[in-house]
């Protein structure tokens, strides 16, 4: 039987890529097998296995962007909405190979209005890592595969490049792509956990090597993911230190081992859901302070307001809201908008089988985020697979029977994200949002929005209650209160930086609480 022309082909490819690095694929009796062979090239072609293996710490320093919740939180969820970047300075990637941990070090502020001085303030934070997160740097990523307890795999193509797949001592499964030309390593992929993606694969990919005390360094470092091709990283490096003195690094912390896998199937104690009571028939499940939202009644079942913070306290307000009324359980979600802090319990709800219902603009985002596997790291939906029921909303849509009335609205002028919902109890004069205001917010850069809301659909709440906010909500007049005096502090904070030079993103503060500001010739 011939082979298949896609099969041959595909041993064409192999075959035309591993004569570019001098390889072939060996005989049975060969001692030495094409990726053993593939990555002692590597390894020679940034300074010798002698020499990588001589390498105790590498200090790396840089500056860059990266994107705000890998891509989930730009003003809609349409493929060419431009990115939300946040700025990097000051970074330090300090990486101790011997114990295969380090410490990244970096300033970071976003491109954009942020709501809270933590987002703007440049303070330097660092945070840990492990032996699996420095596989998107090629000298840790080679030093992993050189172990003597990696595991070499097949020799593959993609675009063009062999591609080497290894399996490190910790078995952490890694691709490798290597320069047909130079041998350098041009990227590698391996695959981690998404709240919102399930299984995200990420390519970090390598460019502009530079010899440095012997080994070959890339100064252009660059992560993509495989949802949408979103870049997450770009940093470029501005200096490399290699074999720094102990006394010179920092402290590095010891990342927590992973739990057996007899622990790791041991399902987590749920979080703790409050229960305030709002109305008849209206009810606030919330996990901590700032994470909920409402549960309503209706003749037969129950609605849940947002699916936000996390899958398990997601899971546990719908395990919650089932107690609320004997014989009536959550069937239907109201997702506010796309945001991935806002859809981080979307698939555990699905995996309830749980109606969404949402703006139209955000279905075709909300079927990718379903449709994801989870196979390496399984999860809520993985575990129990649902599809997506999903209900568009345009401008306005009710949910109603005998005994309830549910108002659900498209967000008006609010550049935070374009393709919003907030709801309303007219029974009860109760609103319902997310991202229109936060008891807790600094400043607030688009305070016109509530009561432009309000004004455009004619509804008259007494009570706010917010996804971001306090157990049982505020009253309109203290939601107002407080919009108004993070407006204040907004456009004080944007005078401050103007006057000092420092001119913030987004300001000057386009909105007071009424609406568009007067423009000032400037």
């Amino acid at each position: 039987m011939r082979p298949s022309p896609r099969i041959a082909l595909s041993r064409f490819a192999l075959s035309a890529a591993l004569a570019l690095l001098g390889l072939s694929v060996a005989p049975v009796f060969s001692q030495e097998s094409p990726a053993q062979r593939l990555l002692d090239q590597v390894a020679t072609a940034m300074g010798g296995r002698d020499r990588l293996q001589r390498v105790d710490t590498l200090v790396y320093t840089g500056f860059g962007q990266d994107a705000y919740m890998d891509g989930g939180g730009n003003i809609t969820a349409d493929l060419n909405a431009p990115t939300k970047w946040r700025a990097i300075a000051d970074a330090q990637r300090s990486i101790d190979l011997r114990s295969r941990r380090a410490l990244v070090q970096q300033r970071r502020a976003p491109m954009f209005p942020f709501a809270a001085p933590f987002g703007l303030n440049w303070n330097r934070a660092s945070s840990q890592q492990g032996a699996a997160d420095l596989l998107d740097h090629p000298l840790p990523a080679v030093l992993a595969a050189l172990d003597p307890a990696a595991k070499l795999g097949a020799i593959s193509v993609e675009e063009g490049l062999p591609v080497l797949q290894f399996t490190t001592a910790e078995d952490v499964s890694v691709l490798m792509g290597v320069d047909a030309v130079t041998h350098l390593p041009a990227w590698t992929r391996r695959v981690v956990p998404h709240a919102n993606l399930g299984d995200v694969a990420v390519t970090a990919l390598f460019t502009g090597y530079i010899p440095q005390d012997g080994v070959q360094l890339p100064y252009g470092l660059v992560n993509r993911i495989d949802w949408r091709g979103q870049v997450t990283l770009m940093l470029q490096v501005d200096s490399y230190r290699l074999n720094v003195a102990r006394d010179q690094m920092p402290a590095i912390p010891s990342v927590p081992a992973p739990a057996p896998a007899a622990a790791a199937s041991t399902p987590a104690a749920a979080p703790a859901v409050t229960v305030t009571p709002l109305a008849k028939g209206a009810w606030d499940l919330r996990v901590g302070n700032n994470n909920g939202g409402p549960v309503i009644e209706f003749a037969d079942h129950l609605v849940l307001f947002e699916a936000n913070g996390s899958a398990a306290a997601t899971l546990a307000r719908i395990d919650a809201a089932n107690k609320l009324v004997p014989g009536k359980q959550v069937t239907q979600l109201i997702v506010t908008h796309h945001h991935f802090d806002h859809t981080a319990g979307l698939r555990a709800a699905v995996s309830r089988g749980l109606a969404v219902v949402s703006h139209r603009g955000n279905e075709a985002i909300f079927r990718e985020m379903i449709a994801r596997p989870a196979v390496q790291f399984p999860d809520d939906l993985a575990r129990s697979p649902h599809p997506l029921v999903f209900t568009p909303v345009d401008e306005k849509l009710v949910l109603e029977d005998k005994t309830q009335r549910l108002e659900i609205y498209h967000v008006l002028g609010h550049s935070h994200m374009a393709n919003a919902l907030f709801a309303y109890l007219p029974a009860a004069r109760i609103m319902m949002e997310g991202d229109l205001g936060d008891a807790e917010w600094t400043w607030h850069w688009w305070a016109s929005a509530l009561n432009a809301n309000i004004k455009a659909y004619g509804i008259d709440p007494r009570l706010n209650v917010a996804v971001h906010g306090p157990n049982g909500g505020l009253s309109i007049e203290a939601t107002r209160a407080n919009n108004q005096r993070q407006m204040r502090a907004a456009q004080e904070f944007c005078a401050k930086q103007m006057t000092a030079g420092v001119p913030v993103f987004g300001g000057p503060v386009q909105y007071d609480t009424d609406g568009p500001v007067g423009l000032q010739p400037r």
